[in-house]
């Protein structure tokens, strides 16, 4: 294909000191001419930026446009979310401190108020314990005397049942009664 038959191809004339000046950026680059001259075309054309503008005015406006949006979206993010979160942060944080010194001077106390009842409680119920215990030992004791105390009367009733039956029981084996049914009943012992 011949250059120039083909429709595609356009011609541009300029200036010998900007044609070697595109030749040294196209060999900078590694480029042909051809190749760097379309690369810049797509490049003015994709950013919509004047070639003539030297100190990018349009790119800068652009960025300060952007920066003041995302400046006022976290102005606006900081006013509707973070100030009242932290608002409610500081609010929760003073409820926590009441509701911890409210549990350092109510539960704790009652809890050592607890432990003084139950030791109270605890030596109560040993007392009674001991009590209970020594009842039990009384009645034991008592059943005890009761059972010898009945032996004894059983044998005085014996004795003298066999004493009255003889006509001529002597006074001497009736005092000898009395006085054997005496000391066993002093020797009982609870």
């Amino acid at each position: 294909m011949n250059k120039q038959t083909d429709p595609n191809i356009k011609t541009i004339r300029f200036p010998i000191t900007a044609d070697s000046r595109l030749q040294k950026m196209a060999d900078k680059c590694g480029l042909t001419r051809i190749d760097y001259f379309i690369a810049m075309v797509d490049y003015f054309y994709k950013s919509k930026k004047d070639p003539r503008d030297l100190n990018d005015e349009l790119l800068k406006k652009e960025l300060v446009k952007r920066t003041d949006t995302i400046i006022a979206f976290i102005k606006t993010m900081e006013e509707e979310m973070l100030r009242p979160l932290k608002k409610d942060g500081e609010k929760l944080i003073r409820a926590l401190d009441k509701i911890i010194a409210f549990f350092n001077e109510q539960i704790i106390q009652f809890n050592a108020d607890q432990k003084g009842l139950y030791k109270q409680q605890t030596e109560t119920l040993n007392k009674v314990l001991q009590s209970v215990r020594g009842l039990e030992m009384s009645q034991t004791a008592a059943a005890k005397m009761k059972k010898h105390f009945s032996e004894i009367l059983e044998y005085y009733i014996q004795a003298r049942e066999q004493l009255g039956m003889g006509i001529m029981s002597k006074q001497a084996d009736r005092d000898k009664l009395i006085t054997h049914v005496r000391m066993q009943i002093e020797a009982l012992r609870p």
